[in-house]
């Protein structure tokens, strides 16, 4: 009888490829995110936002909403070499740097139920549209092409007038604005999955519609959903920190990144730190989630093999 070491000799090709088969999906992401320099720096700026968010009322060294007007405009550390208030203060003397801790949690919060919305929304217009077509295909995709003729951030700045400023009200409007993407990638990604074989067995025995969406279709449109999910997370956090800016977002004392620039826009000469520090940090978030998603993309790809 040949033994185990025998066969890895004699048959090293069949080994590896059985040893490739064994590979979960979550074990070959990891391996991919070891060896990709710029996934490791999306995600640790990623973890970065979510631990401020998480644990802001620890790591927020001041009150964000204390004012002291003898501490107005004074520069971060290291300008001054005060260590009290590490990236300064704005023109009400509130500190800068737990501003930023507290903000976070705002834009993460909009990020991530307005992705949930609008993707939930899209992926089920989505599905409908592509697997059933006919009258339901031609009116959700015509409503599609009225919404992409108005720019998203116009739309939801005109919705968001109507309504009255406010964080629930910005995850509303962002949430039904931001369906169309979703809807359009997985409607062209059913009317090709719809059509393979395994979809058409599942018919001939007699599967109902809706149990061959749930369970042969939309796993397999799945990885395009995560991917656009994750870029559209950062989507969200410029929408909102647009808003913000704008005064249509989360009203004060309530920190938030977009209002945070729009404090120091009439201070750009005097104290530059007051919007370019906050504008730093949508910067680099918005960076590290862009980084994560394209590796996702890439990893999730089905044309590379596992």
């Amino acid at each position: 009888m040949a033994t185990k070491a025998n066969l890895v000799q004699e048959y090293p090709l069949g080994v590896a490829l059985a040893a490739a088969q064994r590979r979960t999906l979550p074990s070959v992401l990891l391996l991919r995110l070891q060896r990709s320099k710029t996934a490791l720096l999306g995600l640790t700026i990623v973890l970065v936002v979510i631990a401020s968010a998480l644990l802001a009322g620890y790591l927020a060294p001041h009150d964000p909403t204390a004012q002291n007007l003898s501490k107005r405009l004074l520069p971060p550390f290291w300008m001054s070499g005060n260590m009290e208030y590490l990236l300064g203060t704005d023109p009400l003397g509130r500190d800068i740097l737990s501003r930023i801790i507290y903000g976070s949690r705002i834009s993460l919060l909009v990020g991530l139920c307005s992705v949930a919305i609008s993707g939930t929304i899209g992926v089920f217009l989505g599905l409908l549209s592509g697997y059933y077509g006919g009258r339901a295909d031609s009116f959700i995709m015509r409503l599609a092409d009225i919404q992409l003729g108005v720019p998203f951030l116009v739309l939801a700045i005109a919705v968001v007038a109507m309504l009255q400023p406010g964080l629930r009200n910005i995850i509303i409007v962002l949430g039904l604005t931001g369906w169309v993407l979703y809807g359009r990638i997985v409607r062209g990604e059913v009317l090709s999955v719809k059509e393979r074989e395994f979809v058409e067995a599942a018919r001939a025995i007699g599967a109902q519609n809706h149990r061959i969406i749930r369970l042969h279709i939309l796993p397999n449109v799945s990885t395009s959903i995560i991917v656009v999910g994750t870029l559209q997370v950062a989507h969200m956090i410029i929408a909102e920190a647009s808003l913000s800016f704008l005064g249509l977002g989360v009203q004060p004392p309530t920190p938030t990144w977009g209002g945070m620039v729009a404090d120091g826009r009439d201070y750009l000469a005097l104290a530059w730190w007051v919007s370019t520090v906050p504008g730093v940090a949508i910067f680099l978030t918005v960076l590290g989630i862009n980084l994560l998603g394209d590796w996702l993309r890439d990893s999730l790809d089905p044309t590379l093999k596992l």
